[in-house]
């Protein structure tokens, strides 16, 4: 599987931090404690010993076993892939750090009504969880099969489905699971999108081009199956052809084209006119080029 810059980074980053988290500092206790790479790294509650500033980003690639790694580093490359194609890579990073730390204070601000217990967080979730989003967004037709469920679901229906279960397991779960940063990621990311999408229509109409590189947000066939929606994200990172926005481009484009069929055929028109009163040997060798060029076309030739 071939993967985007951003999407690539990304992983190394995290499997880096596992493997120091769980096979490298534990060699070197700090202070006596075998675990200090995780705890500095963590993010820690506000009025909490332990909290830091830099842990809003640091937390997002710190994991609490490999499962956890396994199955976020397995979504991001699914979806992250396809939406890095389609915003760039310097757009999905952006996206995807302020995924991660939005969701992480979305979780403090729970943590701050007394809704969740204070808990150290870690885990990337937030920012898959805001991908995931911005890939029903650009993707929603796009089909995918969940175990155990016996027919495809539309990425639209399973990113709502997740975020109703989220919420649900959010105020009745205790299980240590950082569902309020799930939804944090989510609700951040749609905010994101719509924000980009705004300032794409406001680009197209003063004639410039949007935030996705004149980009349609509804260039993908409904009913097509998701791998030939996301190929593009596991294809490498060639730019995918897509549709020009820019209506008024597109406009006088055309009108050049109709401009210049009118007086083709005009000329053509003369011409003929020209043959019937003088003779086809009274033109000129310019107007024979002409007619034998118009010819060819007729004929379909290149």
């Amino acid at each position: 599987m071939r993967m985007t810059p951003a999407v690539k980074v990304i992983l190394i980053i995290n499997v880096v931090f596992y493997i120091l988290t769980y096979w490298i500092t534990p060699l070197f206790p700090l202070g006596g404690y075998s675990d200090w790479f995780l705890n500095f790294n963590a993010l820690h509650p506000i009025g909490y010993g332990g909290f830091a500033i830099y842990q809003y980003i640091t937390y997002m690639f710190m994991h609490g076993g490999w499962l956890h790694l396994f199955f976020n580093m397995w979504s991001l490359m699914i979806f992250g892939n396809a939406v890095e194609q389609q915003v760039g890579t310097k757009r999905f990073w952006l996206y995807y750090i302020l995924c991660g730390v939005g969701s992480a204070l979305v979780n403090q601000f729970f943590t701050f009504l007394g809704v969740i217990a204070p808990s150290q967080l870690v885990g990337a979730s937030g920012a898959i969880y805001g991908v995931m989003a911005a890939a029903a967004f650009f993707f929603p037709n796009a089909k995918l099969f969940i175990i155990p469920i016996p027919f495809p679901i539309k990425l639209k229906y399973l990113v709502g489905f997740y975020t109703l279960v989220e919420m649900y397991l959010g105020i009745t779960s205790i299980d240590g699971v950082a569902h309020f940063a799930h939804l944090g990621g989510i609700l951040v990311g749609i905010i994101i999108l719509f924000i980009w999408k705004m300032q794409d229509k406001s680009r197209a109409q003063r004639g410039g081009n949007g935030w996705n590189t004149s980009t349609t947000y509804d260039n993908y066939e409904k009913g097509e199956s998701v791998w030939s929606k996301l190929k593009k994200g596991f294809g490498g990172t060639r730019t995918p052809k897509m549709r020009v926005t820019n209506v008024r481009e597109a406009n006088y484009q055309e009108h050049q084209y109709n401009e210049r069929r009118k007086q083709e055929s005009e000329e053509i028109d003369r011409i003929l006119d020209k043959i019937r009163k003088n003779g086809y040997q009274n033109l000129s060798e310019s107007e024979k080029a002409t007619l034998f060029d118009a010819s060819k076309k007729m004929r379909g030739e290149a």
